[in-house]
């Protein structure tokens, strides 16, 4: 147990949405290109909920530093037992292991405390630091959708991997 990990509460949601936000303006982690706004970053939190879909962060000296959260991965009931995972780290704290740390904590949560069966990683194909880091936490391969989004000038695909729980 990692006591700097903790579910999230509504009282995180600025710190959330500035870390969201950075990726928007700055990287490619999403293929958003408009900063969410406090009212959708309100929204998105209100879909999740501690059983199936929790949110959890990272909290470094009373500072959230990331969030990791599994989210409804489609709206159709079939897929009622798979969620996507969303991983998100602070610019300042990347590569120092707390995106590792985080990733673990939810899918062991998730393994224990839900019903998810599948989870999904869906990544920016260039995100290679991501992408070896759910295959190093035992994800397969679910295939690439080459060129499918762009961002800053450039056609990015996603590669979209995933985890059976049992």
């Amino acid at each position: 147990m990692n006591s700097n990990i903790r579910l999230a509460t509504i009282d995180d949601l600025d710190a959330i949405n500035n870390i969201y936000n950075y990726e928007v303006l700055n990287g490619i982690a999403t293929f958003d290109v408009q900063e969410r706004t406090y009212e959708e970053a309100e929204a998105w939190f209100n879909e999740h909920d501690e059983q199936d879909h929790p949110i959890f962060v990272y909290e470094l000296d009373d500072e959230v530093i990331g969030y990791c959260s599994l989210s409804t991965y489609r709206k159709l009931d079939a897929y009622a037992q798979t969620s996507e995972i969303s991983l998100y780290i602070a610019n300042d704290f990347k590569s120092q292991g707390y995106g590792r740390l985080l990733a673990n904590y939810v899918l062991e949560y998730a393994k224990e405390n839900t019903q998810n069966h599948n989870i999904i990683a869906v990544i920016t194909s260039e995100n290679l630091i991501s992408i070896n880091l759910f295959f190093s936490l035992d994800f397969k391969d679910g295939g690439t959708i080459e060129e499918c989004g762009k961002k800053f000038g450039k056609l990015l695909g996603i590669t979209n991997l995933y985890r059976i729980l049992n």
